[in-house]
């Protein structure tokens, strides 16, 4: 992320993405739109995506529906974030390791999605990550401070924004409840998008105040850009 001041214009230009991914542009005026209703636009965070690979989520990664939601949070970044990035990480009863490791490359929690380098991505990090689990959002939770601890965004206190997104309620409640309300002062927004009955996340509905939820439904593919971004737009620290 390039550190500059803040000012009421996009990160991005609708130009730039037009010339690196014109597949994104409903999508980004979309969100652009979106912001611009709560006055947001000129707001930077760093945008995290982090998706749920437990066994139940299969057919949302054959049908397309991970690979959406990667392109509308990629779109809606190149609002709050200059780089064009989106860091993406999978979890299910811990977080996968993505990229070979060796003298030279290491595994990580999270690779870069990009403009331009976008189509496709979700099925291929997907397909490289073998056996599917179950749902425990704490090591998840974890890998997206460290990382973002690490990060320029940390170093000028530009907050991270984390679509976090899940089709079940977590088997760790009461690990994930401890280290929310140990961490809500922290700089950092959980912005959950759950795939599904939203009932089944009242839990997320109880805990601290840096935690929101934007529920899709059991059809996340019929749920408009627009619809998606004004769930989401509440969740942004305005601060």
């Amino acid at each position: 992320m390039t550190i500059h001041s803040l000012h009421k214009t996009s990160a991005i230009s609708l130009e730039k993405v037009a010339g690196t991914a014109p597949d994104l542009i409903d999508m980004y005026k979309d969100a652009g739109t979106s912001l611009r209703k709560v006055d947001l636009i000129g707001r930077r965070a760093a945008v995290y995506l982090v998706v749920d690979r437990s066994y139940s989520m299969l057919e949302f990664f054959k049908n397309g529906a991970v690979q959406r939601l990667s392109d509308q949070i990629l779109s809606f970044s190149a609002h709050l974030d200059d780089d064009g990035k989106v860091p993406v990480g999978f979890f299910s009863d811990t977080m996968h390791s993505l990229g070979r490791g060796g003298m030279f490359r290491r595994p990580q929690a999270f690779v870069d999605v990009q403009l331009g380098g976008h189509q496709g991505r979700i099925a291929e990090l997907h397909n490289s990550l073998g056996t599917m689990g179950g749902t425990k959002y704490r090591p998840a939770m974890e890998a997206v401070r460290k990382h973002y601890r690490a990060s320029s965004a940390f170093k000028a206190s530009i907050p991270a924004f984390v679509a976090f997104q899940t089709d079940g309620a977590p088997h760790d409640e009461r690990a994930t409840r401890e280290f929310l309300e140990s961490t809500q002062d922290e700089n950092i927004r959980w912005q959950f998008v759950p795939f599904g009955e939203e009932r089944q996340f009242g839990v997320l509905s109880s805990l601290p105040g840096n935690v929101g939820v934007s529920a899709v439904g059991y059809n996340p593919l019929d749920l408009s850009n627009a619809e998606l971004y004004s769930r989401l737009v509440t969740g942004l620290p305005r601060a």
